[in-house]
Parts: C-alpha cells; structure tokens; sequence
C-alpha cells in the first residue's frame, strides 16, 4: 500500500511538473505548492516531468540576439564653419589697413579732389579737339576755358610741386587763345590801321605820312621827302615806334624818301 500511495503521489507531483513547466513555456507564471517535498522526490519528479516533455517544447526558444544598435552618426556641427568665420574676419581685421590720420585723410582727399578736377579738364580739351576737327559740331565756350583754367591755377597754388594742374591750366589758356585768336586779329588789324591814321595826323605838319601794307596790316611805313637814316633813328628812339610796333604786333616797320628805304625789324630790333 505505501509503495502504491509512493507511486500515485510520484505521478501526481509528474503530472504538476509538466503543468507547471507547460505554463512557463506560455509566459504564465504557476504558484508553486506550498507543500513541501522532500528533496529526491522533486528530483525524481523533475525528471519524469522533464522527459515527458516533447522535444519541441524543452526549452524555451532563446531570444534572438538584439542587434546592435549603430551608433547614430554625429551631426554635421556648425562649429567649423563658425571657425571658419572667425579666421575669415581675423584675416581681414589683420589685412585691413590702419586708420589714417587726420593729416593723411586730408592729402587723400585733396589728391581725389584733383584726380576729377584733370580729368575734368582732360574731358573738356578732347571736346574741344573733336570741335577743331570737325568730328562734333558743338562748340565749347570761352567761359568754360575760363573757368577751368582758374580752379587748375587755384590747384596749383596750393601745392607749388604740383605741375600737373600748372601745365594743365596753360592748355587751357592756350584753348582760350585760339578761339580768340580770329577775333584778336580781326581786332589787331584795325588796330594796326588806327595806329597809323593816329601817327599821320601828329606827324601832317611835318610832311610825314604814314600808311599800312601787307596781309593784316602788318607792315606801317613812315614816309617823308626828307627822310634819312639819321632821321630814321631819331624817330625810331623819339617816338618809341619799336615798342608800339610790337604791342601792336608789326612785323615790319619801314622809313622812306620815296627813293631809299631802311627796314626795322620787329622781331630782330635792329633797323638797317
């Protein structure tokens, strides 16, 4: 009897394994009995429950092998590129030039001030050139000649080393010349023949008469019966005839009898 109550109890604890290992396997968790067995019985029991396990359900499949995680990549940081900024403003702090002084901003400025006013003045002569030329029909003012050749002469004042601005102001007196130079002679030729008629009437009591010839005037001829060299001089150093003839830009001025003639070069001053 003990040994069929040995067995049936055995089965029973076989039976209570195999639950208790089927719940395992499902996740549930079995409260084990608080009876307490020896410790060869739960051995034997354990192992009848083990064998009576099929193969399938042993053991618990393990769980698969998590992968590793990749390290998640490291963002682009901003940092180079706000090192880079920062070596980009150091290089232009260190190749920036160093403030000028006030001295230095002044000449600057005044080198600027002439830098426009020759080109200017460059602008305004090639105007005038392409006017000569008959490649533009728009003339340039006598004022505007003028006016540029004062602020160059007013430049050049200021700073006496400065030949540019001077060279550049007796171009513009020389351009003022030229537009006058028709009107200055038309005006010198009757200047020439007013002086004459003025030196005729001083000089009628004494049977001196004086006349022009040549192209525009340029020659005055003093003429009298009794004209000699002598003569000639007296008048020439008298009357300061040399010096008039000049201002009034005669090439010639000639003494005559009517029968011999001496010449006074203008240019030369010397009469023969």
């Amino acid at each position: 009897m003990d040994l069929l109550r040995r067995k049936s109890f055995s089965i029973g604890l076989g039976m209570l394994a195999v639950v208790a290992a089927g719940s395992l396997v499902a996740g549930q968790t079995v409260q084990a009995p608080a009876t307490q067995n020896k410790p060869g019985e739960l051995q034997d029991a354990a192992a009848d429950a083990t064998a009576s396990i099929p193969p399938s359900t042993a053991a618990a499949k393990p769980a698969d092998t998590a992968k590793p995680v990749e390290a998640a990549k490291p963002q682009a940081s901003d940092e180079p590129s706000d090192q880079n900024s920062s070596d980009v403003s150091k290089t232009a702090e260190t190749s920036a030039p160093p403030p000028l002084s006030p001295a230095e901003q002044k000449a600057a400025e005044a080198k600027a001030a002439l830098d426009r006013l020759l080109a200017e003045a460059g602008a305004l002569k090639a105007s005038y050139e392409d006017y000569k030329r008959g490649r533009s029909k728009t003339p340039v003012s006598l004022s505007a000649f003028r006016s540029m050749e004062l602020r160059l002469m007013m430049a050049a004042a200021a700073d006496p080393t400065n030949t540019q601005a001077r060279d550049m102001a007796g171009a513009m007196r020389m351009a003022q010349f030229e537009i006058l130079r028709p009107s200055m002679q038309i005006a010198a030729v009757a200047n020439r023949q007013l002086y004459a008629h003025e030196m005729g009437e001083r000089m009628r009591d004494d049977g001196m008469k004086v006349e022009v010839s040549g192209r525009d005037n340029s020659t005055v001829r003093f003429v009298s019966p009794h004209m000699t060299k002598q003569m000639a001089m007296h008048l020439a150093d008298s009357a300061k005839i040399p010096e008039q003839a000049k201002s009034l830009q005669f090439r010639r001025v000639v003494f005559s009898n009517g029968r011999r003639v001496w010449t006074y070069n203008v240019r030369r001053g010397r009469l023969r």
